[in-house]
């Protein structure tokens, strides 16, 4: 049924890696962007470049055209954007925000588990560092932690900081305006962190958003995001958690294509005919 597909009129495209098993076993997952419904397009085991050139080998086969891709939403595997540049030569690529903050995330519970090895933190600290302050879902336990934590003025506390000002650049009106304000924070942070040295791991994360920042601002231009892409992830995990078969690699990735693929909608007009 997946040689019925027609993709001559791709041009958009989503690239994200959904757990086939425990123990780090992904398999890439391809889907066109402008399909308001079905979306998958391809799903492959391996791993990014090679993911990539088996995308674009498909894409022509079925009717389609690596030069016409002209977006790519992914995450920032060094490995995805180097078979980008290669198989997808005229896609531009967007880094979606969901990824950054990740990023910030991660690098600031480093931080806090090198800090709590030698000071104490407040009780409800851990989940409190990973809610978002805008959405005002934080509960008295876990705010009056990170009052205290700010009021002592920790490494912890500054890493935190740095995290949630990411929203200054994420409010940005325009590409302009979000590439200013990443050269100011940036600029700012880098010069906070180096007075700690239990922030060398949002340093890290500081040279990660530099290295993509181009990436990151086309976000203002194609107007991509990460949501479809969990979204359909979220469908996905949940099919194979309740199904032991789909702990197979080549299952799942039919399980895929049932679930999100214009195949599924084929196979569903087979049965009734």
């Amino acid at each position: 049924m997946l040689g019925e597909l027609d993709l001559s009129r791709v041009a958009t495209v989503g690239v994200y890696e959904t757990a086939s098993r425990r123990g780090h076993r992904y398999v890439p997952v391809f889907l066109d962007m402008q399909c308001k419904q079905a979306p998958v397009i391809f799903a492959v085991p391996g791993c990014g470049k090679d993911a990539i050139q088996a995308f674009s080998a498909f894409l022509t086969t079925h009717g389609g055209n690596t030069d016409n891709v002209v977006e790519v939403v992914c995450d920032m595997s060094p490995a995805f954007l180097s078979g980008i540049t290669k198989h997808l030569p005229k896609a531009e690529v967007t880094v979606d925000w969901f990824h950054i903050v990740q990023t910030f995330t991660k690098r600031l519970d480093e931080v806090r588990k090198k800090e709590r090895r030698e000071q104490e933190h407040p009780k409800s600290l851990r989940w409190a560092l990973l809610k978002n302050l805008d959405n005002e879902n934080l509960r008295p336990k876990q705010l009056a932690a990170l009052q205290e934590l700010v009021a002592d003025q920790s490494a912890t506390a500054d890493a935190w900081i740095i995290k949630e000002k990411l929203r200054w650049i994420q409010k940005a009106p325009t590409p302009r305006a979000a590439r200013w304000r990443i050269t100011n924070y940036l600029k700012v942070m880098q010069a906070a962190v180096s007075e700690k040295s239990l922030l060398k791991p949002m340093g890290k994360a500081l040279v990660t958003l530099e290295r993509h920042a181009e990436a990151v601002v086309r976000r203002w231009h194609s107007g991509l995001t990460n949501a479809r892409l969990e979204g359909m992830n979220g469908l996905f995990q949940a099919a194979r958690s309740r199904a032991r078969g789909y702990r197979n690699e080549a299952n799942f990735i039919a399980m895929i294509y049932l679930i999100g693929s214009p195949a599924g909608r084929l196979f569903d007009q087979a049965k009734s005919t």
